[in-house]
């Protein structure tokens, strides 16, 4: 840091501390080496406007109002090398301008001679004082007036006449010195005709820029995700907000069973919103899109061969979709949706290109993590839920039942004679019989049951806010279909034992104890049967 005692560039102020960080002396640097706002900003790798804010602190805590100031100030600090003479005596040989006109020519010339340290604009005028030039001067603390004339004494080395007025040219040409440059006519227009197409490029150069920094941040949000569903409704809100559209969604393409599952939906009714999955029909839009190589736009699906029905009766008109893919694999599809007819600028088309690559690699990283973490919830033979993971839902749901004064029950299961069978048949048909256990549990469970593999022959199932009676019931329903189920050797039944919470206990342990004491009893009683008190 630089430190130095100085009595500043503001009068009656007492001598303070002036302090520049590393970062103040690199922009001053810069400064110093006559670089533009936009300029440092790509140096900062920032937008210019934060190059702007970064000056603007800087000249704050120097007390100085133009640039020119700060490098001096910080040559006689020491915080810079003194370099050519002419930045240390920099307002004395710019170029002086005065401006006549202060609308859109006005502003556009403004807007870039501000930033010139070799070009000073000393007025502006204009007949409309809400004038953008006028407003943009005030900012920046140029003198303003709605009568230039006011200014013409002042000595000045060119002025810019952006008006149309003749009488206004011919006053200047009469009231100035004969040494005082008069730029106006078509040259003036001209000239900020082509200021102005700068500032439009400019501009256009921002945001672009501004939309590759939210895919920068999109990455940094989507690398903490881990749910393919978290990761598909982020995905879908950046590429309607990077698009201006108010409607899109996400759907993986399923291998398996050669389908889309739809994962994210954004903006649409709840007839769509309850489609998880759909067939892939020959010629229809999602055939169409998964056999392109890019995004496909349509600018009015009206207009196509064969409109997508869904889609038609949510009012959808324009759409951008283009498939996911993943070294060469398609994984599915992302689509970005108008509700009305809309042109999509290549830039557009460009930068959701680029956002289709990031989302292929986040889902496809989060779908191997999902399914890491699947493993090791799971029993690998049954596919149920393992004794781990099953006394971890356990406890919570005990927690959430309490917490609301819900009922639970907790179902205990063992298969009947089960090591005789795998004795007598071998345990690749013992195997068989607990699969097809496992897909009957599952098949009669409710979404919010948790059905799992307890270990060898036993299986659990958690049943929140259900009586015992309730309970009952669906564990009769599995023993009759287990029981009429065709098994390859013979048949195969199954007992039960039923503990609900709080009356049973108030802990898992507690449930698990008089949940296992109760099919003890059930085998007792003869097996193929359910015991709930």
């Amino acid at each position: 840091m630089v430190n130095r005692n100085s009595q500043g560039g503001k009068s009656g102020k007492a001598a303070e501390i002036v302090t520049l960080t590393p970062r103040d002396i690199e922009i001053l640097r810069w400064v110093q080496d006559g670089k533009t706002n936009d300029e440092i900003g790509d140096l900062l790798a920032r937008s210019k406007w934060t190059a702007k804010y970064h000056l603007k602190n800087i000249m704050q805590k120097m007390g100085v109002t133009t640039r020119a100031q700060a490098v001096s100030q910080a040559i006689g600090m020491g915080a810079l090398p003194p370099i050519d003479p002419y930045i240390d005596d920099v307002d004395e040989s710019s170029m002086r301008i005065g401006i006549v006109g202060g609308g859109r020519g006005g502003s556009a010339v403004l807007s870039l001679f501000k930033d010139n340290p070799l070009l000073k604009v000393e007025w502006i005028a204009d007949r409309d004082p809400s004038a953008d030039g006028l407003l943009m001067a005030m900012e920046l603390h140029i003198p303003t007036a709605e009568d230039y004339r006011i200014f013409l004494k002042k000595e000045i080395d060119v002025v810019i006449n952006l008006t149309d007025s003749e009488t206004v040219a011919e006053d200047l040409r009469n009231k100035l010195p004969l040494k005082t440059e008069i730029m106006g006519g078509s040259s003036a227009k001209i000239m900020w005709q082509l200021f102005d197409e700068r500032r439009k490029r400019v501009e256009e150069r921002e945001r672009v820029l501004k939309e590759h920094e939210a895919l920068y941040h999109l990455g940094l949000l989507i690398e903490s995700i881990d749910s393919i569903k978290d990761a598909g409704y982020a995905i879908v809100d950046y590429a309607t907000k990077l698009t201006g559209t108010p409607a899109g969604s996400i759907a993986l393409y399923d291998e398996e069973n050669g389908n889309m599952k739809l994962i994210a939906v954004k903006g649409f009714g709840a007839s769509l919103k309850k489609m998880e999955r759909w067939e892939i029909r020959e010629g229809g839009l999602t055939h169409d899109v998964l056999n392109r190589e890019g995004p496909l736009y349509i600018h009015d699906i009206r207009e196509t061969e064969n409109p997508n029905p869904l889609l038609l009766k949510e009012g959808v008109k324009s759409l951008l979709a283009s498939p996911l893919t993943v070294e060469g694999r398609i994984i599915g599809v992302l689509y970005v949706n108008d509700f009305k007819k809309r042109r999509f600028r290549a830039e557009d088309v460009s930068l959701f290109s680029l956002l289709t690559i990031y989302a292929g690699l986040t889902l496809e990283r989060v779908r191997t993590l999902e399914e890491t973490r699947l493993l090791s919830i799971t029993d690998g033979l049954t596919g149920l839920y393992n004794q781990r993971y099953l006394m971890e839902q356990m406890q919570k749901e005990i927690q959430r039942s309490a917490r609301h004064k819900h009922k639970l029950a907790v179902i205990m299961f063992d298969i009947d004679y089960f090591k005789k069978y795998n004795d007598t048949y071998g345990h690749l048909e013992g195997n068989r019989v607990l699969k097809v256990i496992s897909g009957i549990l599952k098949k009669n469970s409710r979404v919010t049951d948790t059905v799992g593999r307890f270990g060898g022959e036993e299986f659990c199932v958690i049943m929140p806010q259900i009586s015992k009676e309730g309970a009952k019931a669906f564990a009769q329903r599995v023993l009759k279909e287990i029981e009429e189920h065709p098994m390859p050797n013979r048949v195969v039944t199954m007992s039960g034992g039923i503990s609900s919470f709080p009356k049973d206990g108030k802990s898992h342990l507690d449930l698990l104890q008089k949940a296992d004491e109760l099919l003890y009893v059930a085998k007792k009683k003869g097996r193929n049967c359910i015991i709930g008190s």
